[in-house]
């Protein structure tokens, strides 16, 4: 049976909520090492530590899974933006919410090209506490930037998925759209790392004091 196919089929089944999260997983990882077989003799395509039956499959799977992410995290900065107590971040917050909203349309529209039907997915626990967070009118706004920034390297964090453009030959438009994706998420990070130092002096002075030593 084409992987593809098989591929697809399983993530309906997912979305509709036929088969659990867990079912899910245990079943692409049965898809997977078939793959990884087939890679052996020449075939499948590796990329972010997993082995899909294609670059096609790759894609898909990935746009998939981003699409979800950005659609909660235009949410949680939409509600941020609505309990905001620091004027001067506003206009930031209201970017933010506006790149995570247009990637959701634009990978929408490529998935649909690549003949993929979006579908509402449940969000995870642990998006759905990070929109919790964010619409949070108790949280402090210095606090909010503290933990969304407390392990954020942008090098580190782009890494894989830039190798992963880099591996991208036959789907161009695609490797184009991601590419520009890892340029605005790192253009966002850098904006709340730097809001962050702005908003708790104490980083500051940590920093100066690092300096020194």
């Amino acid at each position: 049976m084409n992987r593809d196919f098989e591929f697809r089929q399983l993530l309906r089944a997912y979305r509709k909520g036929i088969i659990s999260e867990a079912t899910f997983e245990k079943e692409m990882a049965g898809l997977e090492g078939e793959s990884a077989e087939g890679a052996s003799n020449g075939s499948g395509f590796c990329a972010m530590g997993r082995t899909y039956p294609s670059e096609r499959a790759a894609i898909t799977s990935y746009l998939e899974r981003v699409r979800a992410g950005e659609s909660m995290g235009a949410q949680g900065f939409n509600q941020w933006l609505q309990v905001c107590k620091t004027e001067c971040i506003r206009s930031g917050l209201r970017m933010i919410a506006e790149r995570e909203a247009y990637h959701v349309r634009v990978f929408e529209a490529r998935l649909r090209d690549l003949g993929v039907q979006p579908a509402a997915a449940a969000p995870s626990e642990e998006l759905s506490k990070f929109v919790q967070m964010l619409a949070s009118p108790d949280l402090p706004d210095n606090r909010k930037l503290l933990k969304l920034t407390a392990s954020y390297d942008s090098e580190e964090l782009w890494r894989p998925v830039r190798e992963f453009v880099d591996l991208i030959k036959e789907d161009l438009e695609s490797k184009e759209l991601i590419r520009l994706y890892v340029e605005d998420e790192t253009s966002s990070g850098n904006w709340l790392r730097m809001a962050c130092k702005a908003l708790n002096p104490q980083l500051q002075e940590t920093a100066a004091a690092a300096r020194m030593n």
